[in-house]
């Protein structure tokens, strides 16, 4: 029995004529096409679950469910957006045609007589205003003399009427880029507003206007015009049923007229043969197998899945069409010889074009395998398997299964011939397992490689190991980092990061941190890194690490005139290296709780050195208030050299990056007044009385200011008569207000300053008064802790002439758990209203 005999090929597929690309513009041709046929368009045409959204859209409108008209059809290259907005066309262009064939399917969608259509592919119109075309091709002529710049909604109201109207645009976006870099500023906007207008009409619930466009994705800018009215999107990629529509674009026979038991029975034979060496846990359960071969028939269900991958990698690989081209081709040389289509059945030439090298290998090792039974069959389904960009070779089984039919061979001769194959075919490798094949650019070489690979894995896995360690430490990481455990680690203040290969738990992870800490002084200078998926006991791992170190063995032992084995020394290292800096990674970052015990924590980072000390950076708004909080609680201070030791030894302590950021901090504590820095012979320097800062030697004390006694704060007096002094007599004189341009202010009494007919001034009632107005300034406060805010609102709070109206409190913490948290907030007082956002980190164990 053959396919012939169970389905009927369309006339186009036994002819050869099979049309896998649909043109919008060729509607209305008069070219013999599918294009302008809606009969022959629509009866090819299964109504797929995407295409099912799109009508169920249109009868929400139609219906009045629903006001939005806008519709997108979206999906890249090949998907079916063209084939469904020419559906889409035809149902309200030729609403007769169109309404049997909904029938036909049972879709409940009723299309109204009266509809008009009008489509408009920009490949082959290219209007400066995109609006004329349409108007002319709606009977809008009369119409565009009333425009000016652009149609307005009312122009498009009175094109549309009240009978439905559909407007389709193909290929729109590339014409809309085009257009818009062309420097037209002018045209770009009047085209830009009727879109907008267009697409606003169509979601009026007044008017029965629909509006299609197919989508690639390709221009950001057309796209945000499109987002202004919200129209639906229907993405044609995602339909779910695709060999559906394979199936039906291919055959005249409905799936439900097939003689389903004829079928199985074909399928049955095959899957009883699937014996040995055929690993069945790679099919899955056989019983739903055969399930789903008879679902696919006549195509094998892993064939299908094959031009799934080869199709889908690519936007420029034509998706669905490509497979279809594909299928369509060997359906029409093989229905009526064969009675299943299997992947070696595939011609090869149709995949030129996605690795023309790896199809030239296959074709030069055809001649090679001719007295291989079977031999170009399973170099056929090999090099698919090989293009495929996901699995790049071919396991036992599906080489196998790919090349199996009943009434050629069984699967023991087909094993037989794989083995006799490598060895044979000159550009055939294996893996190290044996377990899988592929076609590769060079043969002799890559043979050779993956021999010292697979004998490394025998005997030298401790050499992997080192090859692992060095890539890592020299390629992912550029030589800047240490590797944990295998480098030794000086203990000094200079900052380094230190990365593991190991994937531990934060449990075991931290024991492993708490014996490297151990001893070491300068606990705080070691950044350490680990991965997020593990690496030295990944098989995969090793086996790429030593397949770079096979190649890298090869050096000086093989011919390499033309430098191919430098090539692959670099590919494969460049491939583990990519791998490799994937799987990093966890920078380990060190606080404490609330009970003051240190907390390990991971933050994400990646393999780069300078990304995790843009990660520590972020820390360093914490530097000046550590400083300030260890010295609050100092009532003698803390020198200058012992707090930045403490910086370095302990983990507590935020990461300085280097030092500057140290005495950055403490300048702008200095220049905020919220420390004093004492010399020798107990010298001080008070920011408060506007001392200059001094040089930050090592043996200067910080010090904090509630711990200093208030007459250190004073203002020295001046020398009786000496500058700056007062001579107005018996009142008393005060600085004035800052921005003050008189520089003093005096209040009442004799000698007074300000006269009576001074502006400002008021005299009455047996006195002189001050006239005052007030003014509003924000007045910031900064610390970390309620005591700092308090002594700094003290001093630049007047009791006497400031009234607080509003307060802004933000709260940048280190760490805080949830208890702590809550009692935070049960501190707070009352106000007329409170806002608080929290940022929440949350972690997962590793």
């Amino acid at each position: 029995m053959t396919i012939s005999n169970l389905l009927t090929p369309r006339d186009e597929i036994t002819e050869g004529r099979f049309q896998g690309v649909l043109q919008a513009h060729k509607v209305g041709s008069d070219e013999d096409r599918l294009e302008n046929d809606s009969n022959r368009l629509l009866s090819m045409t299964y109504p797929s679950n995407a295409l099912q959204t799109a009508f169920n859209r249109v009868d929400d409108k139609l219906e009045g469910r629903d006001s939005q008209g806008g519709i997108t059809l979206s999906g890249p290259y090949g998907a079916g957006k063209s084939h469904g907005l020419l559906t889409l066309y035809h149902l309200f262009n030729s609403p007769e045609a169109g309404q049997t064939w909904l029938d036909e399917w049972g879709i409940d969608l009723s299309v109204p007589d009266s509809a008009r259509a009008s489509i408009l592919s920009t490949s082959q119109t290219d209007a400066d205003r995109i609006w004329e075309p349409i108007f002319r091709d709606l009977g809008g002529e009369d119409i565009l003399d009333e425009v000016n710049r652009y149609p307005t909604t009312d122009h498009i109201e009175d094109l549309v009427g009240d009978k439905p109207v559909a407007v389709f645009f193909d290929e729109i976006e590339t014409w809309w880029e085009a257009f818009r870099q062309s420097g037209d500023s002018d045209l770009l906007e009047a085209n830009e507003f009727f879109l907008q207008n267009l697409f606003e009409v169509a979601s009026d619930p007044q008017r029965d206007l629909f509006v299609f466009v197919t989508l690639l994705d390709k221009s950001q800018d057309f796209k945000r015009i499109l987002e202004r009215t919200s129209p639906y999107s229907v993405d044609l990629n995602d339909t779910g049923d695709r060999e559906r529509i394979i199936l039906h674009r291919l055959f005249e026979t409905r799936r439900e007229d097939i003689d389903e038991s004829a079928v199985r029975e074909i399928v049955t034979e095959y899957i009883e043969g699937y014996s040995d060496p055929v690993q069945t846990d790679e099919l899955g359960e056989l019983q739903r197998y055969e399930d789903r071969m008879v679902e696919t028939y006549p195509f094998h269900p892993e064939l299908l899945r094959l031009l799934d991958n080869l199709y889908e990698a690519g936007k420029e690989r034509q998706n669905v069409r490509g497979a279809m081209n594909v299928l369509a081709d060997t359906v029409r040389r093989l229905y009526k010889e064969t009675d299943l289509i299997i992947t070696c059945d595939v011609e090869p030439s149709a995949f030129r074009g996605i690795n023309a090298t790896l199809f030239n290998r296959y074709v030069s090792d055809r001649d090679h395998v001719e007295e291989v039974d079977h031999g170009d069959d399973l170099l056929r389904t090999i090099l698919l398997y090989t293009l495929d960009e996901r699995a790049q070779m071919a396991s036992v089984t599906e080489s196998l299964v790919g090349t199996y039919k009943p009434s050629k061979t069984t699967i023991d001769k087909l094993d037989m011939s794989l083995n006799r194959l490598y060895g044979t075919a000159h550009y055939l490798d294996r893996s190290s397992g044996n377990d899988h094949y592929y076609i590769t650019e060079d043969p002799k070489l890559t043979a050779l490689v993956t021999r010292e690979q697979g004998r490394l894995l025998e005997d030298e896995r401790s050499d992997i190991e080192d090859t692992l360690v060095n890539v890592v430490r020299e390629d992912v990481w550029d030589d800047d980092v240490y590797v944990y455990p295998d480098d030794e680690i000086p203990d000094t203040d200079s900052l380094r990061i230190v990365v593991t290969l190991d994937y531990l738990s934060n449990g075991v992870l931290e024991s492993e941190l708490t014996d490297l800490y151990s001893g070491r002084k300068y606990q705080n200078r070691l950044l350490f890194v680990t991965p997020k998926k593990t690496i030295r006991d990944d098989d995969e791992m090793f086996r790429k690490a030593a397949r770079v170190l096979g190649a890298e063995n090869l050096r000086g032992k093989v011919d390499d005139d033309k430098g191919e084995l430098r090539r692959i020394i670099r590919d494969e290292r460049r491939e583990l290296v990519s791998e490799l800096s994937g799987r990093f990674g966890k920078w380990v970052k060190w606080s404490t709780t609330s009970d003051g015990e240190l907390r390990m924590r991971r933050k994400n980072v990646i393999a780069d050195v300078a990304d995790v000390k843009d990660k520590v950076g972020r820390d360093k708004t914490y530097v000046g208030e550590t400083i300030l909080e260890t010295v609050e609680d100092t009532d003698g201070g803390v020198t200058v050299e012992s707090m930045l030791n403490d910086f370095k030894q302990f983990r507590r302590m935020p990461v300085l990056l280097d030092d500057e950021l140290f005495y950055s901090a403490l300048r702008k504590l200095y220049e905020e007044e919220k420390i004093v820095l004492q010399g020798d012979r107990a010298n001080l320097y008070v920011p408060h009385k506007g001392d200059r800062l001094p040089e930050l030697e090592d043996d200067l004390t910080i010090r904090y200011p509630d711990s200093l006694p208030e007459e250190v704060f004073e203002e020295d007096e001046e020398p009786e008569g000496g500058e700056g002094s007062s001579s107005t007599g018996g009142g008393s004189a005060g600085v004035g207000a800052e921005g003050d341009t008189e520089g003093q202010t005096s209040f009442g009494g004799d000698g007074s300053t300000t006269g009576p007919d001074t502006p400002g001034s008021s005299t009455g009632g047996g006195g002189t008064s001050v006239v005052s107005s007030t003014t509003e300034e924000r007045v910031t406060l900064e610390g970390n802790s309620s005591r700092v805010l308090r002594s700094m609102a003290e001093s630049r709070v007047n009791a006497d002439t400031d009234t607080v109206t509003s307060i802004e409190l933000t709260y940048d913490i280190d760490d805080m758990s949830k208890q702590d948290l809550l009692e935070f907030l049960g501190e707070l007082p009352s106000a007329s209203h409170i806002d608080a956002t929290l940022v929440i980190e949350s972690e997962t164990e590793e």
